[in-house]
């Protein structure tokens, strides 16, 4: 048998020739055996050779030290294994396959990783942008990396990892998932569709709601029946709301709130019928008549005709804009969101009572005397006696002949119920009175135009 000449730092290959549970025997064809201990064989060092060696087997090791007292050659295979490790490592580099390396520690330009016993530099421009934001926590997991460099620099090693090529593959995949996730969430969107969804973004004049996958405008006008000058006054990041599709055109959605409230006058309708009595705010006036706000946003018309039962009341000089009248209401039309008001509904007519006519001799209170002549109430209406009607003869001032509370008989000229008008007269009934006097008087002078000379002599004919 050939005997080897060994030294220090040789690599040797032996054959297995005795197998115990921490050691194990090799011949190396000298002198004597050469053995290697578990924690000379791998990292990290298994628990038994038994089961993971057998004899016959071919080992290749370094000799680590050579002694005489006692005679015994001492094996490392760790310098080996860091070897074929490389070589492993550079082979995955060729082959552009992945790994799973664990974070070993966290430095200032990236991370340093354990791999087949050998360290790799992942700088962190080559690692996910959300995992260098967390980077502190990566110590001691696992990532999956690609090597982009395996070289030697006399002997040091360089290995340098990325994960840029993952995860832009992860990324355009999750980006695929989010455009097939989409389309068919949007396939399953109609127009009219009621969709509980968050607020997601908020800008000056709309707001972007997030369902699953896919987003819908929800401009400041769809918010509200009522007029919003602000949407964050109304609306929060995050809020969950329920919204209604109102038009799809593409993968565009435009959503409302307000499609799925009553309208402001809806509301009204509901809560008021014909016949109510409201109060709201002279909003505008106009030629037929003046706008009314009874609730916010929600507006009637008091027509002219309907201000008094008094055609002469000009009710709208008497209001200004955002004076507060009360009304009620005559008519409701919700199709139209027409609201017809009045004012006379909620006033007694006081002619519908008065049964006096042209010609009539009436009982007349005084309400008031001025140099105009006499303000008189009659059957609960307001007449009028001009100052030439007061008398036959010439009255210069009527507060010398009459007064507040007086009641005197007076004439009626005219009586009008539809322009409350009632003009009446103390000279006239004067003059019927002196009239009929007069006639009297003729009645008497015409019996004795009448008498006959047969008249005059009748005594003397009976004779």
């Amino acid at each position: 048998m050939e005997i080897n000449t060994l030294k220090v730092g040789q690599i040797v290959e032996g054959t297995v020739i005795k197998i115990e549970e921490n050691t194990i025997w090799l011949d190396v064809q000298y002198t004597t055996e050469g053995k290697i201990h578990l924690d000379n064989y791998s990292k990290p060092a298994p628990n038994t050779f038994i089961g993971l060696i057998h004899e016959g087997d071919k080992v290749r090791a370094k000799v680590q030290k050579i002694t005489d007292e006692p005679a015994q050659i001492l094996l490392s295979r760790l310098p080996l294994v860091a070897e074929e490790h490389f070589k492993k490592i550079q082979e995955i580099q060729e082959s552009g396959e992945t790994v799973t390396a664990k974070v070993k520690s966290v430095k200032e330009k990236g991370l340093v990783l354990a791999y087949l016993e050998n360290e790799l530099f992942l700088p962190y421009s080559l690692l996910d942008y959300d995992l260098v934001k967390e980077k502190d926590t990566l110590r001691g997991k696992p990532l999956e990396v690609q090597i982009i460099e395996a070289s030697t620099r006399g002997r040091s090693r360089r290995i340098v990892a990325s994960r840029k090529a993952i995860f832009e593959r992860e990324r355009q995949k999750a980006y695929e998932a989010r455009i097939q996730a989409r389309q068919e969430e949007l396939d399953q969107i109609n127009t009219g569709d009621i969709l509980k969804g968050t607020v997601d973004k908020l800008e000056p004049h709309a707001a972007t709601i997030r369902f699953d996958h896919v987003v819908g405008l929800l401009r400041i006008s769809q918010v509200s029946h009522y007029r919003i000058d602000k949407i964050e006054d109304v609306l929060d990041k995050g809020q969950e709301v329920d919204v209604k599709v109102i038009k799809k055109e593409g993968n565009r959605l435009d959503l409302s709130i307000k499609a799925l409230m009553k309208t402001p006058y809806e509301d009204f309708y509901d809560a008021h019928n014909v016949g109510d009595t409201v109060k709201g705010t002279v909003f505008q006036k106009l030629p037929f008549g003046i706008i009314v706000e009874v609730a916010r946003d929600v507006r009637g018309l008091l027509h002219k005709n309907e201000f008094s039962w008094n055609p002469n009341d000009n009710f709208e000089s008497f209001v200004k804009i955002g004076d507060e009248v009360t009304l009620s209401i005559i008519q409701l039309d919700p199709k139209k969101e027409k609201i017809s008001l009045s004012k006379k509904a909620l006033e007694d007519n006081p002619w519908k009572n008065v049964t006096v006519k042209r010609g009539d001799i009436v009982k007349a209170i005084v309400a008031e005397v001025s140099k105009d002549g006499l303000k008189v109430m009659v059957q609960g209406v307001e007449g009028f006696i001009p100052a030439n009607e007061l008398s036959m003869e010439k009255i210069g001032r009527p507060e010398d002949y009459f007064a507040i509370d007086d009641e005197i008989d007076a004439l009626i000229l005219e009586a009008n119920r539809d322009r409350w008008n009632m003009k009446l007269s103390i000279r006239r009934i004067q003059e019927r009175d002196e009239r009929s006097s007069f006639e009297q008087y003729l009645e008497d002078d015409d019996k004795e135009d009448k008498i006959t000379l047969g008249d005059l002599f009748e005594d003397d004919l009976k004779k």
